[in-house]
């Protein structure tokens, strides 16, 4: 029985294909994807593999390997690591994530509300 083949496998680019990679990813990859088109075949091919590893941490993709040292492929393993542990990425892909300019209707108002906590959580400060 054959596997099939998934649509990231069967994607020229998949480094550039932000709807193909994690969402902590996708940021990151919206931002060299922004300006692929302009680019040439060659280009974009040298611009994956840098995607790919760099921004993935895959080194077993097709195309040129442009990190062959161990130094630089832990560096690269230590910032995918590290994203893959931050608490604010990892919301924001679940999409949890909340701005306080989007939480109140004006400036105003949000200063009220964290003057309000400030003072709640401040016994003290009420002199």
């Amino acid at each position: 029985m054959k596997k099939k083949k998934s649509r990231r496998s069967s994607c020229e680019f998949p480094g550039l294909n932000p709807k193909l990679n994690l969402k902590t990813r996708q940021d990151e990859i919206e931002d060299l994807a922004s300006y692929a088109d302009q680019l040439s075949l060659k280009d974009k091919r040298w611009l994956n593999a840098f995607s790919e590893e760099e921004i993935n941490a895959n080194f077993n993709h097709k195309g040129p390997k442009l990190n062959k040292s161990k130094a630089n492929k832990k560096r690269i393993y230590n910032k995918n690591n590290a994203r893959n542990r931050d608490i604010l990425t990892r919301v924001q892909a679940q999409g949890k994530s909340i701005y306080l300019k989007d939480a109140f209707n004006s400036e105003e108002e949000m200063h009220e509300k964290l003057q309000e906590m400030y003072d709640a959580s401040n016994p003290e400060s009420e002199d």
